[in-house]
C-alpha cells in the first residue's frame, strides 16, 4: 500500500511539473499580451505589429517563465530526491528490524529444542530402560553413575546453548568449563564421549567450536589430576 501511495504522489507531482512546463508559454503569451495592451493604453506607444515585433515584446517574460519553469523541475526533482533517501532509510530500518525478529525466533527455536533434549534426558535418568535406548554408555554402569553422567550431559548442554545465543563471553565460558572439570565425573563424562563428539561436531560448525572449548579446559586440567 505504501509503494502504491509513493507510486501515486510521483505520478501527481510529475503531472504538476508537466502542467507549470505547459503552462508557462501560455501564461507568458498571456502576460506579455497584458503588457503590451497595458503600455499602449499608458504610454500612447504603438502596440508591436508582426511575428518579429511580438516576439521581441515577449522575449523577456517567456525568459523569465523559463527560468521559473527550470527552477520547478530543479525543486520537484530535489524532493523526489529527498523521499527516495527517506524510504531508503525505511527500508533499512524495516531490514534490520526483519534480521533482529529472525534472530529473536532462532534463540527462541533453540530454547525449545534444548527443552526438550533436557525434558529427554529426564526420562532417561528416571528409567534406566530408556538410557539404555538412548545412551553410548557402557550397560554396566550402575544406575546411580548413569544418572550422573546424563546430569553432566546436561550441563555441558546448558553451557552450550549459552554459547550459542551469546548471552556470555568466551572468557567466561572458558573459566566456568576449567572450574566444571575439577569435578572427577565431569571428567570421567568427556573422557567417555570426547572422541564421538570429535567426529561429529567438526570445527567450524557452532557445535564444533563449543567442543574444543570443552576440550580445551578438560586438557587444562589433566596435569591437576594424573
Amino acid at each position: 500500500m505504501g509503494r502504491n501511495f509513493a507510486g501515486r504522489a510521483g505520478s501527481a507531482r510529475w503531472m504538476v511539473v508537466a502542467g507549470l512546463c505547459l503552462g508557462a508559454p501560455l501564461a507568458a503569451g498571456i502576460l506579455g499580451l497584458a503588457s503590451v495592451g497595458a503600455a499602449e493604453l499608458v504610454t500612447g506607444m504603438r502596440a508591436p505589429r508582426g511575428w518579429g515585433e511580438l516576439s521581441d515584446a515577449f522575449a523577456v517574460v517567456n525568459g523569465i517563465f523559463s527560468v521559473f519553469a527550470l527552477i520547478v523541475v530543479g525543486a520537484t526533482l530535489w524532493v523526489q530526491f529527498n523521499e527516495l533517501r527517506m524510504q531508503r532509510a525505511e527500508l533499512r530500518m524495516q531490514r534490520e528490524a526483519a534480521e533482529q525478529s529472525q534472530r529473536e525466533l532462532h534463540r527462541s527455536s533453540e530454547a525449545d529444542v534444548r527443552a526438550l533434549h533436557v525434558h529427554l534426558a529426564e526420562l532417561a535418568i528416571g528409567d534406566p530402560d530408556l538410557a539404555d535406548v538412548w545412551s553410548r554408555f557402557d550397560p554396566n554402569i550402575p544406575p546411580r553413575r548413569l544418572k550422573q553422567l546424563f546430569f553432566a550431559n546436561l550441563v555441558l548442554g546448558h553451557y552450550n546453548l549459552v554459547y550459542r545465543l551469546g548471552d556470555r563471553d568466551e572468557q567466561y565460558l572458558r573459566a566456568i568449563l576449567a572450574d566444571q572439570f575439577q569435578n572427577p565425573l565431569m571428567r570421567e563424562f568427556w573422557a567417555m564421549v570426547r572422541e564421538f563428539r570429535q567426529a561429529a561436531r567438526p570445527p567450524g560448525t557452532p557445535e564444533g567450536d563449543f567442543d574444543a572449548l570443552v576440550e580445551a579446559a578438560y586438557q587444562a586440567t589433566r596435569p591437576e589430576w594424573g
